[in-house]
């Protein structure tokens, strides 16, 4: 073969190579830097009815260094990959469809998403191994114009479940707090500078993305009672009753105390009256906890408090009330308006 030949395709080759380097961004200090966010949940209640919801932003910066026209040129595209493992909080490394929350050896199910739907297929991953491995975060810059960086904003959304993990958890008085570290092992950027964005994160720089994700989870109670509506009467000369009923939601564990006030119109909680509203005459009636049992109040005055221990799950309990005989007023709608607490 002619030496000229040989002599040529050896240039060729040699060109190549720096054509290659130049690509993979290896020949520069061009580079990516991630400044990350903590995902911090607001206060959880442990019989919350629904999902709470948080969110933070990770800004992303890409930096170009070439001083000359043509390096700038072959290498305009900064490919980045944002992947997510388990966590500390996880109780597998693996299973990251469900994520955990840890505080000690207790948990709570969350996720992290890449948009504010919250499916299934927008949980943010990509750590290889896990059941989202495809699902990292995977976006282009690109820069013209010579040398200088780019910013990226990514919104990571995240949602806790409020599920039976959650309401079964004993939270004790002095709350608990959750959380789940993330870093070198579990999230990480990788990055990319190529021609045209095509090598993807396939021979990548890597950046650890070290962040937390953390909820404090609080002791709760909730009430819920019906009316007592009393059916129609022509005379009071003998005693009318009615029910409704109560519902009392309380953390799993949680002790509380049930109070009911003595009324608008009633003295005290031994002295309830209906008023109407029409003549301004009044009608006795009585609330307890038992069928024409002792007056339900705060427990003082020789009335009762109705107590009782949380399990995380709503308890439902009867509410009975009884006008006894008295003269009868003008008739009319009575009324009044007793306010019902839970202590805990």
């Amino acid at each position: 073969m002619p030496e000229r030949a040989v002599m040529a395709r050896l240039l060729s080759s040699a060109l190549l190579l720096m054509l290659l380097m130049l690509c993979g961004g290896q020949a520069r200090a061009d580079s990516c830097a991630v400044t990350p966010a903590n995902v911090v949940f607001p206060s959880v209640s442990s019989i919350s009815p629904g999902p709470v919801y948080a969110s933070s932003t990770f800004k992303i910066t890409c930096t170009w260094t070439a001083t000359d026209v043509l390096t700038g040129l072959l290498t305009p595209n900064a490919t980045i990959c944002l992947n997510l493992g388990a966590g500390s909080g996880n109780a597998s490394t693996t299973a990251t469809t469900s994520r955990q929350l840890s505080s000690g050896s207790l948990r709570v199910n969350y996720n992290l998403y890449t948009d504010a739907t919250y499916a299934p297929a927008k949980i943010w991953g990509g750590w290889t191994g896990t059941t989202t491995s495809g699902n990292g975060i995977v976006f282009t810059m690109t820069k013209s114009g010579g040398p200088g960086s780019l910013d990226r904003f990514v919104t990571i959304y995240g949602k806790l479940e409020a599920d039976s993990t959650l309401s079964s958890l004993s939270v004790g008085p002095d709350n608990l707090n959750f959380t789940s570290n993330f870093g070198a092992g579990s999230a990480v950027m990788n990055y990319q500078f190529a021609t045209l964005g095509l090598l993807g994160c396939l021979i990548p720089q890597t950046v650890a993305i070290p962040f937390t994700v953390s909820a404090p989870v609080i002791n709760d109670c909730n009430i819920n009672i019906g009316n007592l509506a009393f059916p129609q009467s022509r005379l009071l000369t003998a005693a009318v009753r009615t029910t409704s009923s109560l519902s009392v939601t309380c953390s799993k564990d949680t002790a509380y105390r049930i109070t009911l006030g003595a009324g608008t119109y009633g003295a005290t909680t031994t002295a309830r009256r209906m008023r109407n509203t029409g003549t301004a005459e009044t009608v006795d009636y009585v609330v307890s906890s038992g069928l024409d049992g002792a007056s339900w109040g705060d427990g003082t005055g020789g009335t009762v408090a109705v107590t009782g221990t949380g399990t995380g799950v709503a308890q439902a309990m009867t509410v009975y009330g009884m006008v006894p005989a008295q003269d009868t007023p003008s008739p009319g709608d009575y009324k009044d308006t007793v306010t019902a607490t839970v202590s805990f």
